[in-house]
């Protein structure tokens, strides 16, 4: 994002929704219809990303998937292939958000296990460049779609 670079960690991809969600968000997932959730972690500075993609039919059903969810929806931490686990019983930050027929979320913390304060300003920036970078993707995936179907 910009100028950080973030370390690309583990991936995973799942059509059972709820399997990779904690919290309340699992069930929000499974009655709004969710059909596949795809998740990474990224990485700097001792802090560890996961983002959820989570994708719907449509636009509405992942809409209300994102006002549905509160604070104790959150997409499950994905750690290994050197990511350390981080939000085991700690405070961590996370964000949601939806664009088309994608509900998105973050999950942020320290990969020391320290919990995550309105104070550590690093934590919020890895959150915030990493929901914003998922908006943009699924953006231009959008957009490229678009421009195949007026080009066919």
């Amino acid at each position: 994002m910009g100028s950080t670079v973030y370390k690309k960690g583990p991936t995973a991809d799942t059509t059972g929704c709820a399997t990779a969600a904690q919290g309340t968000l699992g069930p929000i997932l499974t009655a709004d219809g969710c059909t596949r959730l795809i998740r990474v972690t990224y990485t700097k500075d001792g802090i560890a990303a996961t983002v959820g993609v989570a994708v719907f039919d449509s636009e509405a059903q992942a809409t209300k998937a994102k006002r549905r969810a509160d604070k104790k929806s959150i997409v499950k931490p994905l750690t290994g292939g050197g990511v350390k686990p981080f939000c085991a019983g700690a405070v961590c930050r996370s964000t949601t958000n939806s664009y088309g027929r994608y509900a998105y979320f973050t999950l942020t913390g320290f990969t020391s296990g320290k919990d995550v304060t309105t104070k550590d300003t690093a934590v919020f920036r890895t959150g915030d460049d990493l929901a914003e970078f998922t908006f943009q993707q699924i953006r231009r995936r959008g957009e490229a779609q678009a421009s195949a179907a007026a080009n066919r």
